[in-house]
């Protein structure tokens, strides 16, 4: 490592849930990535949850992970952001950043005045016409990007770079899993708050929407179909029972079928869209992911090849660092936003 490297703020990418805080910096070497730190923190209950709640969580954390002067990548989802796969005639540069607003308008759920645009160029698929564009939008509410930015400038570190969770789910499977080559793959992020289905074409992102079923859903059907505690809702979850599990296994497998429902909705939607390869894999992660039977049943539903996201799979994990021995899947997140850096599209 250079002497300038030595002294360079570490890139952390930062993933701000509904309930906790996670965190993971990595080191970009010849060789490849190594985790420099990682953990979580969860976020005290509250209702409503306050921004400074969650920005007391995110310096606790980065001060126990000793991350105090790093560069944070962090990520926004839900409600607040539109991602959109356009299909435009072919036209230069300048053109298309002039027509971009106009499409825009079109798809987008707010006052383009009050959302922040931006747009790549992917490469062109297949169906599309040649000499096509294959543009990818998307649109995020300023407040949202304004209220994010506030809460990481408080921690005292800097803002580089503010993705989309969908965007890191995808770039985290990119480099935990360079050889593979599926025409399409479902990552399927399930979060205490929310699951995130990324449709994914040839590698490519080519679709994403937020579902409202995720953990903090099966806790509540624990508590309200049998009577359990907040704490002991969350070790049901976890294979743990203490003795009163009779009835826990139909309750999870109601709550599995609501959220397979919607992702059998989500993919038929995108099929009607277009001619599209059916899905040939589908890769689960999130805190919630490995809620016992969910992944037989979409195995069962969908049948094609059902696993669990490692985004640690690629990424050297010395023993001495902090977080080596976490659970990779909750982590998908944080470890593809932390693969980014700045300046990066």
């Amino acid at each position: 490592m250079g002497l300038a490297a030595a002294f360079r703020a570490p890139v952390v990418g930062l993933d701000v849930g509904s309930h906790s805080v996670k965190a993971v910096a990595l080191r970009q070497g010849r060789r490849g990535w190594t985790l420099l730190a990682a953990g979580e923190m969860p976020i005290p209950p509250g209702e409503p949850l306050t921004q400074d709640q969650v920005g007391e969580t995110v310096g606790g954390l980065l001060d126990t992970l000793d991350l105090h002067r790093a560069q944070i990548v962090s990520a926004l989802s839900g409600q607040s952001v539109m991602v959109k796969r356009l299909a435009l005639p072919a036209m230069n540069s300048a053109d298309l950043a002039a027509v971009i607003p106009s499409e825009a308008e079109q798809y987008v759920p707010f006052p383009l005045e009050d959302v922040q645009l931006d747009y790549q160029v992917l490469r062109r698929r297949s169906a599309l016409p040649a000499g096509a564009l294959d543009v990818l939008l998307v649109a995020a509410r300023r407040d949202r990007v304004a209220e994010r930015l506030a809460l990481i400038d408080a921690t005292g570190c800097r803002p580089v770079v503010l993705d989309l969770e969908a965007f890191a789910l995808a770039n985290a499977y990119e480099v935990s899993y360079p050889r593979r080559c599926d025409a399409a793959a479902a990552l399927i992020h399930v979060g205490r708050g929310a699951t995130i289905v990324c449709l994914l074409e040839n590698g490519q992102l080519a679709f994403t929407r937020d579902l409202s079923v995720g953990g903090a859903t099966y806790l509540a059907a624990l508590e309200h179909e049998l009577g359990f505690e907040p704490a002991a809702a969350h070790r049901a979850l976890h294979g743990s029972t203490d003795g009163g599990g009779h009835g826990v296994s139909p309750v999870l497998r109601e709550v599995h079928l609501r959220l397979i429902l919607e992702i059998r909705k989500t993919l038929d939607f995108y099929r009607s869209t277009a001619a599209h390869s059916p899905v040939n894999r589908i890769v689960l992660s999130g805190g919630a992911c490995r809620i016992d039977g969910l992944g037989a049943l979409l195995d069962a539903e969908f049948q094609t090849t059902v696993e669990w996201c490692d985004p640690f799979q690629e990424i050297v994990r010395p023993a001495r660092a902090v977080g080596s021995d976490l659970d990779g899947p909750a982590f998908a997140v944080a470890v593809g936003l932390a693969l980014r850096r700045e300046g990066d599209r």
